[in-house]
């Protein structure tokens, strides 16, 4: 019998050490995987910064370089959206000018002035329709430059869990072989939920830069709609405002992350200082984890809030 209940044990353990081994694997992988996305430079393949960092001139859907979508557009701006944004100026200033000359009742307070200002705005007019694309992107480089430094400042560099902060074998000394499964199946849904987030992340930011090329790619027409001193003028404003909020989308994104990144590392803090309320700890993580999901796929909700934009 005693034979029969040290090879019990001894299984019982290698059990244990392996669950142990399991949950701790699957915690490097989460810290591998957080690391890798949000330390590397666009240069060396980073997610985010090859997503939020870069201006879209650069911008190329690859790591490693290719054909930047920012050609592309460009011509299709030029060549296609420039005519018509100047055959929308042409009907606005036109209709400006009628309306000007007759407002001043009915010509008996007529002055000569108003013919220069109207060449003056039309002069504008003509040179931010057809700048109006350049314009935009160096607008756009403002939330660029504000990710890039979110960026450098919560994640800098280094490891996204420290060597302090790594989950502890030992920490997990006090459960038992059941416990130990269930620790284990909810770290792998975790590890899991860590990797729909990423997908979720390159959703949004691969939705959220073509839809920058898209109000890039239009922009003579909603900037010469801004011209008009009547209604029209609402549609380039808001066209503006969507530009922006776009823009500090990205900026939102690295907010959400910076707090995910410190509530992680303060529950993993927690699993090794603790010996009880292990699997609430995992449960706890498991909900940050899905609530991020969700708070990143709202980003752009909240940046079109906090800019009016609609």
């Amino acid at each position: 019998m005693g034979v029969i209940s040290d090879a019990i044990d001894s299984l019982q353990e290698w059990c244990e050490n392996l669950f142990k081994d399991g949950i701790k694997s699957q915690f490097d992988s989460i810290s591998d995987l957080m690391t890798e996305t949000f330390h590397k430079t666009t240069e060396d393949g980073g997610l985010i910064s090859t997503f939020l960092t870069g201006h879209p001139a650069s911008f190329s859907g690859s790591a490693s370089g290719g054909t930047t979508i920012w050609s592309t557009i460009e011509i299709f701006c030029n060549n296609v959206v420039v005519p018509i944004g100047g055959f929308i100026l042409v009907i606005i200033l036109l209709n400006d000018l009628i309306q000007t000359v007759i407002r001043g009742n009915n010509f008996k307070d007529f002055d000569d002035s108003i013919f220069i200002k109207w060449i003056i705005k039309a002069l504008c007019g003509v040179i931010l329709v057809s700048n109006v694309f350049y314009i935009a992107s160096a607008l756009f480089s403002f939330g660029t430059d504000a990710c890039a430094n979110g960026i450098t400042t919560l994640f800098g560099t280094g490891d996204f869990l420290s060597t302090d902060l790594a989950l502890k074998k030992s920490a997990l000394n006090s459960l038992g072989l059941g416990e130990l499964i269930t620790v284990w199946f909810i770290s792998l849904i975790v590890h899991l939920g860590v990797m729909i987030m990423m997908v979720a992340i390159v959703i949004v930011l691969a939705s959220r830069i073509i839809e920058i090329f898209m109000y890039l790619g239009v922009a003579p027409i909603p900037m010469a709609a801004m011209l008009d001193s009547g209604e029209w003028s609402g549609i380039g404003k808001n066209w503006i405002k969507q530009l922006l909020a776009l823009s500090f989308q990205g900026f939102f994104i690295i907010i959400a992350l910076g707090i995910f990144k410190t509530l992680f590392s303060n529950a993993i803090a927690s699993l090794n200082s603790s010996t009880d309320g292990i699997i609430l700890q995992m449960a706890m993580l498991l909900g940050y984890t899905v609530a991020l999901i969700f708070t990143v796929l709202r980003t752009g909700a909240v940046s079109k809030s906090i800019f009016n934009a609609h």
